[in-house]
C-alpha cells in the first residue's frame, strides 16, 4: 500500500504539472464562461421570463446552469462534444510514451508491475474525471451566485414532462438529481479516458492512443443511432445520456451501466496485457 501511495503521488504530480492539464482546464472554463454569459447573465433578471401564465416561471438555477443547457445551448453543447478530448490530452498518452522510451522499465525493476498499473489506471480515471467535471462545477457555482435555486415544476421549462422516475427525482429532489448528474459526468470522463490504457497495447503511437477515448465516445454515438434507426433500440449514445434535460427512464440502465462496462473491459485488457508487458 505504501508503494502504491508513492506511485499515485508521482503520477498525479506528472499529470497536474503537465501544461496540457492547465490548457484543458482553461479551455473547459472558457466554454463554461461562454455558457454563463449566454444563458445566466440574461437570467439575472429573475422575473424576465415570467408573465404569470402556467407556461412561464421565474428564472432558476435549474433552467440556467450549463448542465441543463446541454443539447440546447450552443456553449454547453460544444463543451459536451469536446470534453472527452480535453480529458484525454494531459495524461492518457503517458503510458505508451513510457513504454516507447523504455522509461517504464525503471519502474518495473524497482516495484511491483501490478501496483504500477493500478496507479496508472487510477490516475488516468481521476484526471479524466476532474477535467470534465471542474468546468461544470464552476458554472453551477457561478450560476448559484446570481440566480435563485427555485424549485422546478413540471411545466416543460425544466425537462421532459411525465411521471417517470427521473422526472420525479428532478422535481422533488433537485439537488440530489444534480449531484448524481455531476458524479456521473465525472465517472464518464474517467471511464472513457481509461480506454487509452487498453489502446496502448494496440497502437504504438501516443497521438492515436490519446485520440481513442474521443473516437470511442463519438463511435458509440454513431453505432447507437444506427441501431436505434434500424431496430428501434433504446439509445446508449453517451452524448445523449449526458444531456441531463432529456434523460428518460428507458435510458437509465444505459446511463448507469455504460461507464461501468467501459471501465471493466478497459481494465481487463490493460491488466491482462500488462502482466506480460516488458515495454513495447
Amino acid at each position: 500500500m505504501h508503494e502504491l501511495n508513492i506511485l499515485l503521488k508521482i503520477e498525479f504530480r506528472r499529470a497536474f504539472k503537465n501544461k496540457l492539464f492547465a490548457a484543458s482546464i482553461v479551455i473547459g472554463l472558457a466554454l463554461a464562461a461562454g455558457a454563463f454569459i449566454q444563458t445566466v447573465v440574461p437570467h439575472i433578471d429573475v422575473l424576465g421570463g415570467y408573465d404569470g401564465s402556467v407556461a412561464s416561471y421565474p428564472h432558476s438555477v435549474f433552467t440556467s446552469w450549463m448542465g441543463i443547457g446541454i443539447g440546447y445551448d450552443i456553449w454547453a453543447t460544444v463543451y459536451l462534444y469536446v470534453c472527452i478530448l480535453l480529458a484525454a490530452l494531459p495524461y492518457c498518452s503517458t503510458f505508451v510514451k513510457d513504454n516507447n522510451s523504455q522509461y517504464i522499465l525503471q519502474y518495473y525493476s524497482r516495484i511491483s508491475k501490478n501496483r504500477l498499473h493500478i496507479a496508472k489506471f487510477i490516475t488516468t480515471f481521476v484526471v479524466g474525471g476532474l477535467i470534465v467535471v471542474i468546468p461544470l462545477l464552476v458554472n453551477l457555482i457561478a450560476t448559484m451566485m446570481f440566480v435563485p435555486a427555485l424549485k422546478p415544476i413540471e411545466n416543460g421549462l425544466f425537462m421532459g414532462n411525465g411521471s417517470s422516475f427521473m422526472n420525479v427525482l428532478f422535481v422533488k429532489h433537485t439537488f440530489i438529481y444534480t449531484f448524481i448528474y455531476i458524479v456521473q459526468f465525472f465517472i464518464y470522463g474517467g471511464a472513457f479516458c481509461v480506454i487509452a490504457l487498453a489502446s496502448s497495447y494496440i497502437f504504438n503511437n501516443s497521438f492515436l492512443v490519446m485520440l481513442m477515448p474521443f473516437v470511442t465516445f463519438y463511435g458509440l454515438g454513431v453505432v447507437s443511432n444506427m441501431l436505434r434507426n434500424m431496430f428501434g433500440m433504446d439509445s446508449f449514445n453517451p452524448m445523449r445520456l449526458l444531456a441531463s434535460n432529456i434523460l428518460s427512464d428507458k435510458q437509465l440502465a444505459a446511463y448507469i451501466l455504460e461507464p461501468i462496462i467501459i471501465t471493466v473491459i478497459s481494465g481487463i485488457i490493460f491488466f491482462v496485457k500488462g502482466a506480460d508487458n516488458e515495454a513495447l
